[in-house]
């Protein structure tokens, strides 16, 4: 069995780089190749890192027999096509979230990895917290009942990409980003809610977006702003459970109310993380050490449990056997089926019914 699993990134921007300091981080991975048009950069990124491989065209890194694994750091509308690109090359994939910018193109990037036998998996940094999977072994015990309702709520005061001094124009241009604040930031909590409900089929979607407030216009002229910064929805899944959504690159508002579950025998909040419930008849609200139970669990399951908290670890342990992956391909699928549905419903008003393909 090989004792490390060498990588080739593509694109070497802002997230490219973010995703090379992360591997170097993982004993059991190397970087070996980048890639990007911009290959001045791509140059750069590989002196400053010690990456002996760089290329302007990708499609040269997926030739190389000696990659096992590729990492996708393209824009959006990219994330499909390269992806299968990278499949049908033979090589495992680790690709930016979101998945893709249709459910359509989601779903075929997961259709190809079954078809190759390979392992796809999509950047969801929310499932991989202590708190996250405090909240799933709480759900997993039974101590909610029945999953009936979601609430996920989270706002940036004022943080819209570029327009507010962070990141590049792609990722305010629809064409390019495929969408806003929920485009950007709202895939990440989606795909908390998803996985703790257990991934059910998503059936209606209802939703609104907004751009209202003020911009520098000199930023939004020249970044060719056309996306939203406020995001909310309402889901409802198989199972008859409900989620209330909303999400906010920028808002005139102190504080979101988080990410919460019901149930009928109990409720949780993920962060930070609570359990409230009734016992003897009288309403509880439970205090757990997470500090604690992440000691414990360290000591119970050792490495394995470390790599639950770093996905290019999970991954890459995973590919060498040892340890189980968290698959977040399936959970990104279903946030490209409500995200796509969401946009449909603001753009026309109308609730969205999720076609299956």
């Amino acid at each position: 069995m090989a004792k490390r699993i060498r990588c080739g990134v593509i694109g070497t921007g802002m997230i490219g780089k973010t995703h090379i300091a992360r591997y170097q981080e993982v004993e059991e991975a190397e970087v070996v190749a980048v890639a990007d048009v911009r290959e001045d950069e791509a140059q750069r990124v590989a002196q400053a890192n010690g990456i002996p491989h760089v290329f302007a065209d990708y499609r040269k890194l997926l030739a190389m027999d000696e990659i096992d694994l590729v990492d996708v750091c393209l824009p959006n509308a990219l994330h499909c096509p390269v992806t299968c690109d990278a499949l049908r090359a033979g090589k495992h994939v680790y690709c930016e979230k979101p998945m893709a910018n249709s459910a359509a193109e989601a779903r075929k990037m997961l259709r190809t990895a079954r078809e190759t036998g390979k392992t796809l998996a999509i950047q969801l940094g929310t499932l991989f917290s202590a708190e996250a999977h405090a909240a799933k072994r709480v759900i997993e015990a039974g101590m909610l009942g029945r999953l009936y309702f979601a609430k996920s709520s989270y706002y940036r005061r004022r943080g819209r990409c570029y327009v507010d001094g962070y990141a590049t124009p792609p990722f305010v241009q629809k064409e390019v980003a495929g969408g806003g604040a929920l485009a950007d930031m709202g895939v990440y909590h989606l795909g908390l809610m998803v996985w703790l409900l257990g991934n059910p089929d998503v059936l209606t979607v209802s939703a609104s977006t907004f751009q209202e407030i003020p911009m520098h216009a000199k930023r939004a002229k020249e970044s060719g702003y056309n996306v939203e910064e406020f995001a909310t929805g309402f889901v409802r899944f198989a199972g008859d459970a409900t989620m209330f959504f909303e999400e906010a690159w920028a808002t005139h508002m102190d504080r979101a109310d988080g990410f919460r579950i019901f149930g009928s025998l109990g409720g949780v909040s993920v962060e930070p993380f609570g359990f409230f419930t009734d016992l003897a008849d009288m309403q509880a609200n439970v205090t757990f050490d997470v500090g604690m139970y992440e000691g414990r669990e360290g000591l119970y399951h050792g490495p394995a449990h470390k790599a639950l908290r770093h996905q290019q670890m999970n991954l890459v342990w995973a590919l060498l056997g040892r340890v189980p992956l968290l698959d977040t391909a399936p959970i990104a699928v279903k946030v490209a089926e409500i995200t796509e549905a969401m946009y449909k419903s603001a753009a026309t008003g109308k609730e969205v019914r999720v076609q299956k393909a």
